[in-house]
């Protein structure tokens, strides 16, 4: 992040004269003056500021102040915002734009981490600070308000306008704009970018690990000649575990410690960070839990015949495949963090999804007639038992996984 601060000194002198001249110049009037004293002006940060920086920081942000005042100016300012330490290495941070132009494209991209404050600088040296911060792989976002800030702002991967007192022309060249000015906005959108982006991936990981057991259920049933669910059986469960879970993952609020972990990098994706890994295996495991609820319900029947039998398994394998997706979609309201730390019910449009979700998939067996048109029989207590004992352990498995992911430092 980059911006700039302005402060003014002020001398004032004054002279007595009989009368007023009649050619009132410069030159004549400014001589023989009687030094008053100094007037100092500053367009000071906003309160916030310091705290803003602090928060940018946390989140992996380094802040990098530009101006044209004073090297001492600048360096008192950076030291009380956050930017610069109160130690004597404080001064090799700071540079001024004279010192700048004395090294080359190739040495100041060496050297630019060591620099958090530019002072004296022109509008050249922003796009020249830009570039060299670029060359190092980093996203480099540029704040400016002004007509020379333009071409800053064009080159930088985000350019940041000022609302109220930018120009249009620095305006027209940012790719946003602040509304307030307010540096601490840039720091509450990084949170609400970093929040949409979480909540993305935590919709397709829930989404496509749920299809992926539904395929292999389907797969190792038909080769190993068991009787499968029916496309409607299918069709239903799409509607209603995909849709109304899904949606809700996507409305959750940022996590706890969302400003506190590194910035993703140019590289990243919506399958960065694990999620793909997590794909894989979530989506194996909902497929081996319900095939094994099915191999259970044919193994130790609750009834003799053996058409009811068959009946029995395949209305477990449903509900269990139904409702292990609604129990998943807790898994994936985080994708490493313990869903016990970051609350299992703080998202009220979750919470509703999820009951709504699940009364829908109950109908379709324990409602006379609903469940003969998807060829469901209705199940006793152990049978229910079992099947939420599954949706249950698909929790407790993937818990573990995630703390074994914390522990290698995969987050």
């Amino acid at each position: 992040m980059i911006w700039l601060l302005r402060h003014y000194v002020l001398a004032f002198a004054y002279r007595p004269v009989d009368a007023v001249p009649e050619k009132l110049t410069s030159a004549s009037a400014e001589q023989d003056l009687i030094f008053i004293g100094l007037i100092g002006m500053i367009d000071p940060e906003r309160p916030e500021v310091a705290q803003a920086v602090t928060e940018a920081q946390a989140a992996g942000i380094r802040p990098i102040m530009i101006t044209g005042d004073h090297k001492d100016t600048a360096k008192a300012i950076a030291v009380r915002l956050g930017i610069l330490s109160e130690t004597p290495t404080a001064d090799d941070a700071v540079i001024t734009g004279a010192e700048l132009d004395q090294l080359s494209d190739e040495a100041f991209a060496k050297q630019v981490r060591q620099y958090a404050v530019y002072a004296r600088v022109a509008p050249e040296h922003k796009v020249r600070i830009v570039h060299a911060w670029q060359k190092q792989g980093k996203v480099v976002a540029m704040t400016g308000d002004g007509v020379n800030d333009a071409p800053a702002l064009k080159t930088a991967d985000i350019g940041v306008g000022m609302g109220i007192t930018g120009t249009e022309v620095s305006k027209g060249a940012s790719d946003m704009v602040l509304a307030d000015d307010n540096f601490s906005t840039i720091v509450v959108a990084v949170e609400e970018g970093r929040k949409v982006f979480a909540n993305i991936q935590k919709s397709l990981q829930y989404l496509l690990s749920a299809n992926i057991g539904e395929v292999l259920t389907l797969f190792v049933m038909t080769l190993l000649g068991w009787q499968i669910l029916a496309p409607v059986q299918i069709l239903w469960i799409n509607l209603v575990t995909d849709t109304f879970p899904a949606i809700a993952l996507g409305l959750e609020p940022a996590e706890p410690d969302i400003m506190k972990r590194k910035p993703r990098g140019r590289q990243s994706n919506f399958f960065s960070g694990g999620v793909f890994a997590n794909i894989g295996y979530q989506g194996v495991l909902e497929g081996v839990m319900t095939l094994l609820v099915y191999w259970l319900a044919v193994t130790f029947p609750v009834h003799t015949s053996s058409e009811m039998m068959h009946a029995d398994a395949l209305t477990m394998a449903f509900a269990t495949l139904g409702l292990i997706q609604l129990f998943h979609a807790f898994n994936s309201k985080t994708i490493h963090q313990s869903i016990f730390k970051v609350g299992l019910f703080r998202n009220k449009a979750f919470n509703w999804a999820i009951l709504t979700a699940f009364i829908l998939l109950a109908a379709t067996i324990v409602v006379p007639g609903f469940n003969t048109i998807f060829h469901l029989t209705p199940l006793n207590g152990v049978q229910w038992a079992v099947v939420l004992s599954a949706g249950i352990a698909m929790i407790l498995i993937v818990e573990v996984v995630k703390w074994v992911q914390r522990r290698l430092g995969q987050e």
